[in-house]
C-alpha cells in the first residue's frame, strides 16, 4: 500500500471532481501547484502512475502528444478541438455496431477501442466569427 500522499490526494480530487475532461500532466501540474507550491512534474507522474495502477483513472489517447487521464467510468468517445486543444467527452460508443461488424469481418474479438474525432468547438467558431467582422485598421 502505498504511503499518503498530499499531491496524490489533489491529482485524485481534480480527476475525479468531473469539471475538466481528460487531464494532461501538465494541467494537473499547474492546478496542483495552486494549492501544494512544491509540487513537481515526477510527483504529479508519479501521482498519476499509483492511480492508473489503483484503477482509479484510464490513459486516453487524443491525437494530440500529449497523454491524458480521466476518471474511470463507462465507455466514451472523445473529441478535440483543431484551433485550442480543449477535449470534450462524446457521451456513449459511437461505434457499437461498428465493433460487431469488425469481428465478424476479421474473426478478432475487440477488447477495446479508441475513438476521437476532431473539429473546432464552439468557442473557436464564434471566435473566428467575430475576428472575420471587425474592422481592419
Amino acid at each position: 500500500m502505498p504511503r499518503p500522499s498530499p499531491v496524490t490526494d489533489a491529482v485524485r480530487a481534480l480527476v475525479l471532481s468531473g469539471d475538466h475532461h481528460a487531464w494532461s500532466l501538465d494541467e494537473l501540474l499547474a492546478a496542483v501547484r495552486e494549492d501544494i507550491d512544491t509540487a513537481d512534474f515526477s510527483t504529479i507522474f508519479r501521482a498519476v502512475a499509483n492511480l492508473e495502477r489503483s484503477g482509479f483513472v484510464d490513459r486516453v489517447e487524443v491525437g494530440d502528444g500529449k497523454t491524458r487521464y480521466e476518471s474511470r467510468r463507462a465507455h466514451h468517445e472523445h473529441i478535440r478541438c483543431t484551433s485550442c486543444g480543449r477535449v470534450a467527452e462524446v457521451p456513449g460508443c459511437v461505434l457499437d455496431q461498428a465493433v460487431t461488424s469488425v469481428q465478424r469481418r476479421t474473426g478478432f474479438r475487440v477488447a477495446d477501442h479508441q475513438v476521437v474525432c476532431t473539429g473546432v468547438c464552439p468557442d473557436c467558431r464564434r471566435q473566428a466569427r467575430t475576428s472575420k467582422r471587425a474592422p481592419a485598421l
